[in-house]
């Protein structure tokens, strides 16, 4: 009961204090313990028996049960089991679960999140792809789960290793944008193409084609309706105005130069157009792209050989390519064009290197090996893990990309085709991001340590804000080009800068 009542204690403070939610669970690469503790006799079959029911009725079925994290106990949390192909066609009863602390106890969170997904890594012999990807997208600023390791029982089995990834809902935005009120949609529905952004006439293709998360009570669905509107009825003239004024295009331009750069291409502007969230911002008052389930990184379920993965062109689109009219359109604009181009480039002379990459494989891999040699329920042998961390294997007639041999070579042949089509990276690190009346504004570095530069396209009379996620403002100074921010705290920010009529938000990562 005493260990109960200090969790509560935690939950507590976590609730007050959401931009440290997840911080326990997600900072630093970790392999956490989790156990839980089924008092039902049939609870397997239970739990299969449900899984059936909610994907027939698109319905959502939890059964309790006691779940203790890192020696931290909590009673009565929701349990499900998860996941399409992940649990179709995963060979044995390590299945993908979601926990839900408060299903049955309203309040009840664990480390402020309310729920955590534990996935199998289906796909994976090395169970890093999804986690490398999420790393990546998070170090960069960009908007994705967080994710990490932990080492699953049940009733006192050993279930296996998972990757414990943290679920995109109302706390997530709250996390990562400092506001929770907007429409959170979910890019999934149908079929696996069927959230194109394209613009329908009715409402009844939306309804089919994304779920709404928040606000459901409201269900106003008209700032979908406009941005699709705003992507694919306005003239190539107005389009890039259009466009930007309704949509973080940063947010989603980096989300898909990185999704190119590591061939995750179950994803929107390549095979099928799923696996995202956009975030109706209150305070930008844009909508956010929010990357979602990168199971598939490194080349994974690409009806090609993986020479011609990792061959694939930085411009490439899945044919056809008006089935992804946002990033089909943005090829054809100059300005979002060299954006992503600029994009790609930074991201393949900084990042996507063996130097950079190599080093946190190598690093994971000590962290994990133990436990995954042995997992008594994992779908590939030990040999599977150890061989495909540096080169292809071929598993049941099919090829898994090796991490690092994808790396090189994937990293050399852009680099090369950057070269060919002569884009010369930008020497700033930030993004570009722009209002109605095309002024740039950049900020950099970023993520930054000491002090940051702000570079306005007109440099006259602007007002610079900078906020924490709790929408406080730490700095406030005008017409600087240079501030220090030495004595942040790590962690997310968002600065905020006001010129005449003109309005720019950009998030920063202080590390």
């Amino acid at each position: 009961m005493k260990k109960i009542i200090l969790l509560f204690a935690f939950i507590a403070t976590t609730i007050n204090s959401f931009a440290q939610a997840g911080a326990a669970l997600f900072t630093n690469l970790q392999v956490h313990t989790i156990q839980l503790n089924f008092t039902q006799p049939n609870y397997w079959s239970t739990l299969v028996s449900n899984k059936a029911y909610d994907d027939a009725n698109d319905s959502s079925t939890y059964i309790p049960a006691t779940v203790t994290i890192d020696g931290n106990l909590l009673d009565s949390v929701g349990i499900q089991l998860k996941g399409n192909s992940s649990y179709y066609n995963y060979t044995t009863n390590k299945k993908p679960f979601t926990l839900s602390f408060n299903e049955y106890i309203s309040g009840q969170r664990y480390d402020g999140l309310k729920s955590i997904n534990l996935n199998n890594g289906y796909q994976d012999p090395t169970m890093m792809r999804e986690k490398l990807f999420l790393d990546f997208l998070n170090e960069k600023g960009l908007y994705a789960p967080r994710a990490n390791y932990a080492k699953l029982y049940i009733n006192g089995s050993y279930w296996g290793l998972y990757l414990m990834v943290e679920r995109v809902n109302k706390s997530f935005c709250t996390n990562r944008f400092g506001n929770s009120g907007g429409n959170l949609f979910k890019g999934d529905g149908s079929s696996a193409s069927c959230a194109t952004l394209q613009y329908h006439g009715v409402m009844s293709p939306y309804y089919n084609c994304y779920e709404l998360k928040t606000n459901t009570v409201v269900n106003n669905w008209a700032d979908l309706r406009n941005l699709t509107y705003q992507n694919t009825q306005t003239t190539n003239a107005q389009f890039y105005d259009s466009v930007s004024a309704v949509l973080n295009t940063n947010s989603f331009i980096g989300a898909w130069a990185a999704c190119n750069l590591y061939a995750d291409f179950d994803s929107y502007s390549f095979r099928y157009q799923h696996n995202y969230y956009i975030y109706h911002n209150t305070v930008t008052n844009k909508f956010d792209w929010i990357t979602w389930d990168a199971s598939t990184a490194f080349g994974m379920d690409i009806p090609q050989t993986v020479a011609q993965i990792e061959s694939n062109s930085v411009l490439y689109l899945v044919p056809p390519a008006t089935d992804k009219p946002l990033s089909n359109r943005m090829l054809s604009d100059t300005l979002f064009k060299q954006n992503y181009l600029n994009t790609i480039c930074d991201f393949a002379n900084n990042d996507f290197l063996p130097s950079v990459l190599f080093p946190k494989i190598d690093t994971i891999r000590t962290f994990i090996d133990t436990a995954y040699y042995a997992d008594p329920l994992k779908m590939y042998s030990n040999i599977n893990f150890d061989d495909n961390i540096n080169s292809n294997v071929t598993i049941s007639s099919v090829a898994y990309p090796g991490l690092k041999s994808f790396i090189t070579n994937r990293s050399a042949n852009v680099l090369s085709e950057l070269t060919s089509l002569n884009v010369s990276c930008s020497t700033t690190t930030g993004i570009t991001t722009s209002s109605n009346s095309k002024s740039e504004l950049q900020v950099y570095p970023n993520p930054a340590n000491t002090e940051i530069y702000i570079n306005l396209h007109s440099k006259n009379n602007f007002e610079i804000e900078i906020l924490n996620t709790l929408g406080e403002i730490i700095i406030n100074t005008k017409n600087q080009s240079k501030i220090d921010i030495t004595n942040l705290p790590n962690g997310i920010y968002f600065i905020k800068i006001k010129q005449g009529d003109n309005f720019y938000t950009q998030k920063l990562i202080k590390q």
